[in-house]
């Protein structure tokens, strides 16, 4: 039952064309790797250039929120 609500969570939504996970939390979804190699946006992180663009996200949140609520 998780995965079927995980799913939901991941999948674009015809009416916001968003997914109910980035309207929440403003951040896409990672799907954790079963693995222990590293994925490549894990091995070229940039923790500057991350914080700077979660930063320009949160400042645009308020808007995607009411373009999906209209």
């Amino acid at each position: 039952m998780l995965e079927v609500l995980w799913a939901y969570k991941c999948t674009l939504q015809y009416s916001t064309k968003e997914t109910t996970f980035s309207l929440v939390f403003d951040i896409g979804v990672m799907i954790p790797v079963e693995i222990g190699e590293p994925a490549l946006h894990q091995k070229h992180n940039n923790e500057d250039l991350n914080e700077a663009y979660l930063n320009t996200n949160l400042d645009l949140l308020v808007e995607r929120r009411e373009k999906s609520h209209i």
